[in-house]
C-alpha cells in the first residue's frame, strides 16, 4: 500500500476555460461602457483571466485555485450589483463566477495529496462547494498576511540562532515537556453578567500570570503586548448544584462572540446537554488581540515569537481549568478545540491527565508546515536563501508541539474528527496527531475547514464522546 494517495491528473485542465471565458465576458461587457463600469469590470474580469490561464498553461500552484476562488465570489457579487446597467447579461456573469467558483473547488479537491489511511472525499458539487469556500479564505489570508522580508527575515534569522542555542542547551527534543511550568489557580478574578447572539453567560476575567522565558529572543516584545497579559473567558454555569464541564476552545483568527458562540452551539450545549461551559479567549484574539483584526500577529508574527504564543496558550488554558476545579470540586472536565483550538486542546492532553476526554477538532498539528504550505513560493526560497528551514523551526517548536509532546491523558479518553477535503488544515496533520496519540477514534467527515459548522455526523461523534465519559447524561437530548 503506498504512503499517499491522489487523482490522477490531466495533460489539459480545459475546466480552465469557464474563468478564462468568464473574465473575457466581464471585459467585453464593461469595457465599452462608462470609465466606471470598465473598472468594475475590470476587478473580476482581469483577474479571472489570470487564473483560468494559469490553469490552462502552469497547473499546480496551490495560490491559482486560492485567488481563482476569492475573485469568483467578487464576480458574483459584483454580477447582481451591475444589473441595472447590463441587464440579462449579467445573469451570464452570475453564472460564469458561480461555476468559476465550483471549479476552484474541483481542481483543489482533485490536487489534494491525502494519507493511504484517509477517505477521498467524492468529487460531487457538495464537496467542490465545500473546498472552494476554504480556498476563497485562504486567498484572503494570502492577500493580507504579513509577509516575512528584508530586516524582518534578518531579525527572524538572529532570533532563531538564538532559539538554538538555547534549545540545544536544554534538550528540548529530548524532554521538550519540562520547558512548561505549572501554573497556580487564580485568585482575584471578575465575573461579569453579558448578553451577546442570544446567549447570556459571564465573562471571566484574570491575570494570565504568564511571563515568557527572558533567556528566549522575543521575550520582552512579547511581555509588551499589555491586552494580552489579561486572560478572560465566557462562563455558562447553572444555578444550583455543580455540573460536569466543557473548555471549548476557539480557532485562528476567531475569539469573538458572533464566531465562537455559533460555533460551539453555546446554548445548546449549555441548556439542552446540561453543561456548565468555559469558552477562553487564547492569546491575542478577541478581546486580547493588539493589532486591528482578532488573532493579528499569533501566526503572522515574528518567528521566535511562535513559541510564546503557544506556551502562553496552554498556561492559560490550564490555569482556567485549575480556576473549575477550584470552583466545582470533583466535577468532570472535558476539553473540545477546533482548528488551531485543537492544537491547544492536544497540547492539554500532555499536561492535564486527569481531563475527562480530549476531543481535537480538524486539529492543526505542525504549525511550520502549514506556513510553508500556504507563504508564496517566491518567499519561502527567499527565507530558505537566508537560512529558515521548515525542518528547523519544527524542531525549534518541539516544546509547544502536539507531535511532539507525550499524551498523558488515557487513550480511550482520546478523539479527533476531521476533513477529507480541508484546504487550511491538510489532512495529513490531524492524520498525524492520530498515529501520535496511538490511533483513538477518529471521525472524518466528506467536507471542508470551514464546512465543519454544518456538518450534521460531528453532533453525533462528539456527543457520544462526552456521553461516554459521563459530561452529559446517557440519554441523547431531542
Amino acid at each position: 500500500m503506498s504512503a499517499a494517495q491522489m487523482r490522477a491528473q490531466p495533460r489539459w485542465l480545459l475546466g480552465a476555460l469557464v474563468p478564462l471565458f468568464t473574465g473575457l465576458f466581464w471585459l467585453g461587457l464593461g469595457l465599452p461602457h462608462s470609465v466606471i463600469l470598465a473598472f468594475v469590470a475590470c476587478l473580476p474580469g482581469v483577474p479571472l483571466i489570470a487564473t483560468g490561464t494559469a490553469l490552462l498553461l502552469w497547473p499546480g500552484d496551490r495560490q491559482i485555485t486560492h485567488f481563482l476562488a476569492l475573485v469568483s465570489l467578487l464576480s458574483l457579487v459584483l454580477a447582481v450589483l451591475v444589473a441595472p446597467w447590463l441587464g440579462w447579461a449579467s445573469i451570464g456573469l452570475f453564472v460564469g463566477g458561480l461555476l468559476s467558483f465550483l471549479m476552484a473547488g474541483r481542481v483543489a479537491a482533485r490536487h489534494s495529496v491525502l494519507p493511504a489511511g484517509v477517505p477521498l472525499p467524492p468529487l460531487s458539487l457538495r464537496v467542490y462547494a465545500k473546498v472552494a469556500t476554504d480556498e476563497a479564505l485562504l486567498g484572503f489570508f494570502v492577500s493580507f498576511a504579513r509577509i516575512p522580508r528584508g530586516r524582518v527575515v534578518e531579525r527572524d534569522v538572529d532570533e532563531l540562532q538564538s532559539l538554538r542555542a538555547v534549545a540545544d542547551a536544554r534538550d528540548w527534543r529530548g524532554t521538550p515537556a519540562a520547558f512548561h511550568r505549572t501554573p497556580e489557580r487564580p485568585v482575584d478574578f471578575t465575573l461579569t453578567p453579558k448578553k451577546s447572539q442570544g446567549c447570556s453567560f459571564e465573562w471571566l476575567d484574570f491575570e494570565s500570570g504568564f511571563v515568557a522565558d527572558p533567556e528566549l529572543p522575543g521575550a520582552e516584545r512579547w511581555q509588551g503586548h499589555l491586552p494580552n497579559r489579561r486572560m478572560s473567558a465566557r462562563i455558562f454555569r447553572h444555578p444550583g448544584g455543580p455540573r460536569p464541564w466543557l473548555i471549548c476552545i476557539h480557532g485562528y483568527r476567531m475569539g469573538l462572540d458572533g464566531l465562537d458562540l455559533s460555533l460551539f452551539r453555546a446554548n445548546r450545549m449549555h441548556h439542552k446537554l446540561g453543561l456548565n461551559v468555559a469558552m477562553p479567549i487564547l492569546p491575542l484574539h478577541g478581546a486580547r488581540r493588539i493589532a486591528r483584526i482578532t488573532g493579528g500577529h499569533f501566526l503572522d508574527g515574528p518567528l521566535a515569537d511562535l513559541i510564546h504564543a503557544q506556551a502562553q496558550g496552554l498556561w492559560d488554558l490550564r490555569r482556567l481549568k485549575a480556576w473549575i476545579g477550584a470552583q466545582q470540586p470533583d466535577m468532570p472536565i472535558g476539553a473540545l478545540g477546533y482548528s488551531l483550538g485543537g492544537y491547544h486542546a492536544a497540547m492539554l492532553a500532555a499536561f492535564e491527565a486527569d481531563l475527562a476526554c480530549v476531543i481535537a477538532g480538524i486539529p492543526l498539528t505542525d504549525i511550520p508546515n502549514a506556513l510553508w504550505k500556504h507563504m508564496p513560493d517566491l518567499h519561502l526560497r527567499y527565507m530558505e536563501a537566508q537560512g529558515i528551514s521548515q525542518a528547523e523551526l519544527s524542531a525549534l517548536l518541539a516544546p509547544v508541539s502536539p507531535l511532539h509532546l507525550k499524551p498523558v491523558v488515557p487513550h480511550e479518553r482520546r478523539y479527533i474528527f476531521a476533513a477529507t477535503a480541508d484546504q487550511l488544515v491538510e489532512p495529513d496533520q490531524p492524520y498525524r496527531l492520530w498515529e501520535h496519540w496511538d490511533r483513538p477514534a477518529m471521525h472524518w467527515y466528506h467536507g471542508s475547514h470551514l464546512s465543519v459548522r454544518r456538518e450534521a455526523d460531528l453532533l453525533p461523534f462528539v456527543e457520544d464522546a462526552l456521553r461516554r465519559h459521563g459530561l452529559i447524561d446517557s440519554k441523547p437530548p431531542a
